[in-house]
């Protein structure tokens, strides 16, 4: 807001300080004009764990978010394995993208 430049903003990034009641719905409302990029951890860790990524998801797709989502994805030895692991994220990414 600061800056007044629409190149500049800020990356959600999923952490556990964005959640109130178990939503991240006020912080999100906050934040939305100057969310340029996303970061998600493990998703299919908290799928229907902690962090509400369903929420966050459906927040994302209701304002018009069309950039990207960078994914955290610890230990990705080999090709066939990333392969697959992006398949899986895919998968995911779809389920909780949904309408």
């Amino acid at each position: 807001e600061a800056c007044g430049h629409p190149k500049v903003g800020v990356t959600w990034n999923s952490n556990p300080q964005d959640i109130k009641d178990g939503s991240v719905a006020e912080y999100f409302k906050l934040l939305r004009p100057w969310i340029l990029s996303c970061h998600i951890n493990e998703l299919h860790n908290d799928l229907y764990g902690t962090y509400p990524y369903r929420e966050l998801f459906r927040l994302l797709r209701e304002t018009g978010y069309d950039r990207v989502t960078l994914a955290e994805i610890q230990g990705t030895p080999d090709v066939t394995s990333g392969e697959r692991l992006m398949r899986f994220y895919r998968a995911l990414w779809t389920e909780l993208t949904r309408g």
